[in-house]
């Protein structure tokens, strides 16, 4: 239930604030972490959004299939896709992400390689199946290239986390810049309207629920891929009151929250 409102200071005001998804951010993860990877305790309710982006890419594979993953990270989630088909490329900017996932793979099938995907990727036209994203980028214009004739490009986005948590803690976390149902305005951001060659667009919205357990990770979610300095900064204005609002809302799972996510769909034109 939610009763206290106090309005916290912005973190993203601070000099040390360093933009989410920008490539500083990532090359911090790389810096600090070689992964990405999420440092908050939580738990979450079946399915996930990777679950159902996951069955979604399945449902479109088989054995004969070539795909490719763009923004690998450090390759778990491509690894799923290893007995259900044929050879898979995954690429990703950072080295260390890079390096990181081809210490843990043990299957040829999979290529795990250092590409820039800002440019044009090194691959011939019209040689995969399927791409996808998971919360990289939409790469409309080299997608309805590399893609096959009928060919599917799928991206997995996060469009924000609510469910409360944002009038719970004022301030620490602003109000959502866009309204996730508001498809029209996703088609924009997502290029889908000036897509080369990829046609049948479909966004669909997914509500992802999970459950915060301490106030700390309240903080910490907030803070991912920030440095030590922000953090310390954070943590000493905010963190007391955190723990009391937290305490006086959370249930015996935690604290629940919403991830918005979009799940988006494209083919080229057979």
């Amino acid at each position: 239930m939610i009763e206290k409102k106090l309005l916290f200071p912005d973190p993203s005001k601070h000099p040390e604030w360093i933009p989410t998804h920008s490539p500083e951010w990532y090359a911090g993860l790389n810096r600090n972490v070689e992964k990405y990877k999420y440092p908050w305790k939580s738990v979450f309710d079946e399915p996930t959004a990777e679950t159902i982006f996951a069955d979604l890419i399945s449902e479109h594979i088989n054995e004969t299939s070539k795909i490719l993953d763009i923004g690998c990270g450090h390759g778990e989630f491509t690894h799923q896709f290893v007995t259900k088909t044929k050879d898979i490329v995954a690429i990703d900017i950072e080295a260390n992400f890079i390096e990181t996932a081809k210490g843990l793979s043990k299957n040829n099938k999979v290529q795990f390689q250092l590409v820039d995907a800002n440019k044009k990727l090194p691959f011939q036209d019209n040689d995969f199946d399927l791409i996808y994203t998971k919360k990289g980028p939409w790469l409309y214009e080299e997608a309805s290239r590399l893609l096959k004739p009928g060919g599917i490009m799928l991206g997995l986005f996060h469009s924000g986390t609510d469910g409360g948590l944002r009038d719970l803690f004022q301030g620490l976390y602003a109000p959502l810049p866009l309204d996730p149902y508001d498809i029209e305005k996703f088609e924009h951001k997502y290029n889908l309207n000036e897509s080369y060659g990829l046609t049948n667009f479909e966004i669909k919205v997914v509500e992802e629920v999970e459950y915060l357990s301490r106030p700390e990770d309240v903080l910490i979610k907030k803070c991912f891929g920030q440095n030590d300095k922000l953090k310390q900064y954070v943590w000493q204005q905010c963190l007391k009151d955190v723990k009391e609002i937290f305490y006086q809302n959370a249930s015996s799972k935690g604290l629940k929250v919403i991830n918005y996510h979009h799940i988006v769909c494209a083919k080229v034109a057979k």
